[in-house]
């Protein structure tokens, strides 16, 4: 029987479930800044970036934030990704040093 996975396709074992992992339509975009609101039902994420990304000195106090993808999710999904996040920051920091913000 022929193998129907896409060629990018990385299969992965996660709780005794195998997770299919397809990048063949993934898009990579860079964000320098990212902003978090919710409703009941939805988790809505907005990355964007920020022209002080260039060591410019924002004038009157003012930045412009050009925002570029709006990622929404259910709370279950928000939940996952902000565990996931706290584990790869940990994990940086203990390779690297403390990130500051």
């Amino acid at each position: 029987m022929a193998d129907d996975r896409p060629q990018n396709a990385a299969t992965e074992t996660l709780n005794g479930v195998a997770v299919e992992w397809d990048d063949s339509k993934m898009e990579s975009v860079y964000a320098n800044i990212a902003t978090a609101t919710a409703n009941r039902e939805e988790f809505f994420l907005l990355f964007g970036t920020h022209k002080n990304w260039r060591g410019v000195k924002p004038e009157g106090n003012r930045v412009e934030v050009a925002l570029s993808q709006r990622m929404v999710m259910n709370p279950f999904a928000a939940k996952r990704l902000a565990t996931i996040l706290a584990q790869s920051i940990k994990a940086y920091e203990d390779q690297f040093g403390t990130i500051d913000i």
